[in-house]
């Protein structure tokens, strides 16, 4: 059962044309807005509107892009993407006190809730910008009916990193997924943006797993 309201997802007007979904890891916001089911849009728009106290969606911006970003507007940008959270319940921001990180259980109902996600959406691609839900909580996803390794990714430093594959015959998804660490986790790895441009960027262009729609 999910616990948490599954927020509505942003939807470029462009995203049918590639179908890439891009993924953070949880919602943090003020007290008073952890029930709204709008809380994922708003934070995109105000993302485009450069009125977003977070670095988050720059961070993104900047790792699809690589040296192409400073020249192309946000709006521009996530106009070819859908933009959703693996965790649906907020982290709430008070006002004094360290930013908290999401729960496990908030991490368990994104778990529950993923499948939904991509129902909805049926990306062909799947941008993960959180190792630790990949890691921790992509292992029992409800409806996914095959899954499996795809192609390795080589990063600028010769490490390696994996992409996976999960299909839903009952919900009529395929995706291609690539987890990379989140953007808050860069600075004490020694990487920027840069580092992860040309990995995203090969992702992307690979062809997709066969669609089931």
């Amino acid at each position: 059962m999910i616990d948490q309201p599954i927020r509505l997802p942003w939807i470029g007007p462009l995203y049918r044309e590639n179908r890439v979904l891009i993924m953070g890891e949880s919602h943090h916001c003020d007290m008073g807005d952890e029930y709204s089911i709008d809380l994922t849009t708003h934070a995109v728009q105000e993302a485009i509107n450069r009125t977003l106290p977070s670095s988050f969606f720059d961070k993104v911006k900047d790792a699809v892009l690589g040296a192409t970003s400073a020249d192309t507007p946000a709006g521009q940008f996530w106009g070819q993407f859908a933009f959703a959270n693996f965790c649906q319940g907020p982290v709430v921001r008070h006002a004094g006190e360290p930013l908290q990180q999401a729960s496990p259980d908030m991490f368990r109902a994104g778990e529950l809730a993923l499948p939904v996600i991509l129902a909805l959406l049926k990306p062909r691609k799947l941008l993960l910008f959180s190792k630790r839900a990949w890691t921790k909580y992509t292992n029992d996803i409800p409806a996914v009916s095959r899954h499996g390794p795809g192609v390795t990714m080589m990063c600028p430093d010769g490490k390696k990193t994996d992409t996976y594959f999960y299909a839903s015959d009952a919900l009529s998804f395929s995706v291609n997924c690539l987890a990379i660490h989140h953007p808050s986790c860069w600075t004490r790895q020694g990487k920027k943006s840069d580092y992860w441009s040309p990995v995203i960027q090969s992702f992307l262009d690979i062809d997709p797993v066969q669609s089931l729609i």
